[in-house]
């Protein structure tokens, strides 16, 4: 069996902005494996981010502190050339209707794990990403898009057993109007006036969604309500290394 969160892709939806979801995306007895060994002690004794809200343990970080054997054959392939292919073929159709020609240059460029060795033309990553429950006052991440080096961007949901919260969903936002600048103090928050969410993704186990990130990728997760458990998923990335972006607008702080 593949170990690969694409392998069982339908559709690729192009609106409002190119991205695939797939529910099942691993074969249950892999799932079930990455579920049982998921290193939730190993992710967790790492320093935390937003406020001590989430804790994230990249590929780099597997180099010096090794996960189950399951996870290290997880993140070997999801930081691959060849699963980096991969996602290129997905998106390749909106790709060339964006930006023309960027296809053939990364199928054709090296591709190194990020912060790992000498770099490649594009670097790859994959991290373990734990939340601590948050009220229903607050989200981890509201409207924003992500960081203009990032090519695509993945997340493969797993929701514990135990967890019986409501909400923590990925959304999928429209663009009403142009964005012209983000709020980078704010992780690339943009304006509400600039968007409206049309589609959202249940934080469900074994779920995996990605996107291509286009100027207007925006998105956000809605609150969870009642949390008591950790909320678990993998993060998987692709992006340039210091030879480009994918879009660019003014990025404020304050």
């Amino acid at each position: 069996m593949t170990i690969s969160v694409l392998q069982n892709l339908k559709t690729v939806f192009d609106h409002p902005y190119p991205h695939i979801c797939i529910e099942d995306a691993l074969p249950d007895a892999i799932y079930n494996e990455l579920e049982d060994t998921f290193p939730e002690d190993l992710v967790c004794n790492t320093t935390p981010h937003d406020n001590g809200i989430t804790y994230r343990y990249k590929a780099k970080d597997c180099t010096t502190k090794s996960p189950p054997a399951i996870w290290q054959d997880f993140f070997e392939y999801h930081t691959s050339k060849e699963y980096f292919r991969e996602c290129v073929s997905v998106f390749e159709l909106y790709l060339e209707k964006h930006y023309p020609g960027l296809a053939e240059r990364l199928y054709a460029g090296t591709v190194a794990v990020r912060d790992v060795g000498s770099g490649g033309d594009f670097v790859t990553d994959c991290q373990f990403v734990v939340h601590e429950p948050v009220d229903q006052t607050g989200t981890t991440r509201t409207p924003h898009v992500d960081n203009p080096v990032e090519i695509y961007a993945g997340l493969l949901y797993m929701r514990k057993p135990g967890d019986n919260s409501y909400g923590g969903n990925f959304t999928i936002h429209e663009t009403t109007g142009e964005i012209v600048e983000v709020n980078k103090s704010l992780g690339r928050q943009v304006d509400d006036r600039l968007h409206r969410p049309v589609k959202q993704v249940p934080y469900k186990r074994n779920v995996f969604c990605m996107f291509l990130n286009v100027k207007n990728s925006v998105h956000s997760v809605t609150p969870r309500i009642a949390p008591v458990e950790r909320r678990h998923s993998i993060n998987i990335i692709g992006e340039f290394n210091g030879t480009g972006k994918m879009w660019k607008v003014k990025e404020i702080k304050n």
